[in-house]
């Protein structure tokens, strides 16, 4: 049975509570890590993209994903203070993300983002809607939004339904009917797989597209220099994201 408990002072106003056979170095160790602890949330290195130039949104999408792919995320180890900020003072994301709702695409864990960062809007499939484009214009006219990423994903359920052309249940014909027009382009006898991906990048392209076509006001501001919208596909079997260069192909990582 352990002994009763005492109180053991370490320093003047500074009280710990320990065990008899406990070392009291083991103590001391044991109250420096929790103080070290408590100081790493004020000096751990805080990701706010609220904070950076339009130009510098995609290398730092691209710096946060290596960071997620190399087990060095470190967004969401201390979001408490990012919380009792944007509490107090609302929200200011500088990028916005159209993607599918896909379980497998969490877009603030695959970016090393965290509460604020990212102005996100999702349906399977990860196309543009009425209410999807209106929620980009208030982020671009009140929020300071000034990038918009479309991100795709390999292994798209919507995508390869739409392929599939079969009849659905329900509501879900409305997400093929949508993502029919981006898929429709593709020729050629291209293996399943090979005919998955391409599909999933032409989704992208069709999407960057109608963000712009559908809005006068997004239009605008990408006309002023205000805004840009630029694409990517997220591979569920390795975590990367690949980004498209203007005409809509995959970039170098």
């Amino acid at each position: 049975m352990a002994g009763k408990p005492m109180f053991c002072i370490l320093a003047p106003g500074d009280y710990i509570v320990t065990f008899p056979g406990i070392d009291i170095m083991v103590m001391r160790c044991f109250q420096l890590v929790v103080i070290l602890s408590a100081l790493c949330q004020h000096c751990q290195p805080s990701v706010c993209l609220a904070e950076i130039p339009a130009d510098g949104a995609q290398a730092v999408l691209e710096a946060g994903n290596r960071r997620f792919l190399d087990g060095k995320a470190v967004a969401h180890t201390w979001q408490r203070e990012k919380v009792a900020k944007t509490g107090t003072e609302g929200q200011s994301p500088s990028i916005g993300v159209l993607t599918c709702a896909d379980s497998r695409v969490p877009v603030e864990m695959i970016f090393d983002m965290g509460v604020g960062d990212l102005f996100v809007c999702r349906n399977a499939g990860g196309f543009d809607t009425p209410e999807v484009n209106a929620t980009f214009e208030y982020g671009v006219a009140a929020l300071g939004v000034h990038t918009i990423l479309v991100l795709g994903h390999t292994q798209c359920g919507a995508v390869i339904a739409t392929l599939d052309g079969k009849p659905l249940p329900g509501n879900m014909s409305r997400l093929t009917d949508a993502l029919r027009p981006g898929i429709g382009a593709i020729r050629g006898n291209l293996p399943k797989d090979a005919k998955v991906n391409a599909a999933v990048q032409a989704v992208v392209r069709f999407q960057i597209r109608a963000l712009i076509n559908s809005s006068d006001l997004l239009a605008e501001a990408q006309k002023q220099g205000k805004l840009r919208v630029i694409g990517g596909v997220y591979d569920v079997d390795t975590g990367r994201v690949e980004f498209l260069d203007n005409e809509g192909h995959a970039t170098a990582p």
